[in-house]
């Protein structure tokens, strides 16, 4: 709207505020057109660009944070898997010692009966297991006779014995007599020291 200055230009007096007032008004015009302008190019946040350009920055950073989350979950989920599985694996294969001689004798005869198979004589002995504190290998050295079926047999039902016999060695010799075989088995079995119960190991022992 235009304004009415004559009231500033009446008299030699009023002449030089007025021209104060008006150079004072162009300054702070122009000023204010700078700060305009200085804040369309370069807007303190920021121009739409580079705040676009940062959003993305954002989301790539977040989206690798989220990966690298999902990673970390993943491998703390295999890592309760594995020891939950290794302590299922000790809790029903691993013997206490108070009971795995009786255990490993019991199983070996009853696999030998099984198969016809002529238990001898047997050695046992023990080594530790190295890098652990409570586990011991039960070696198992025995001689066996009779003939090749019987020896596919045992060996038949070792493979399906619930208890973790190992077979370490195996030598056999073909006997004069009738067909016969002589055989040297060694078997080895995890001991722990202590007792834990296991469904596994009560029907071992029976």
């Amino acid at each position: 709207m235009p304004r009415n200055f004559e009231w500033l230009l009446s008299g030699s007096g009023t002449r030089s505020g007025a021209r104060f007032w008006l150079q004072a008004s162009s300054a702070t015009l122009a000023l204010l057109n700078c700060v305009a302008l200085f804040l369309y190019l370069a807007p303190p946040g920021g121009s739409r660009r580079d705040l676009e350009q940062e959003r993305d920055q954002v989301r790539r950073e977040l989206s690798s944070v989220r990966q690298q989350v999902l990673k970390r979950q993943d491998v703390v989920s295999k890592v309760r898997t594995g020891h939950t599985q290794s302590a299922e694996f000790e809790t029903n294969y691993f013997l206490p010692k108070r009971v795995a001689y009786e255990g490993i004798v019991t199983e070996i005869q009853r696999m030998a009966k099984a198969s016809g198979m002529q238990e001898r004589d047997a050695v046992y002995s023990e080594e530790p297991v190295e890098g652990s504190a409570d586990l011991t290998i039960l070696n198992n050295t025995a001689n066996y006779e009779g003939t090749y079926a019987n020896l596919m047999r045992f060996l038949l039902e070792v493979d399906k014995s619930p208890m973790l016999l190992m077979l370490e060695n195996l030598q056999a010799a073909p006997q004069q007599k009738g067909g016969q075989i002589a055989a040297s088995i060694r078997f080895q079995t995890i001991v722990q020291e202590g007792e834990v119960s296991s469904p596994m190991r009560a029907g071992a022992q029976q």
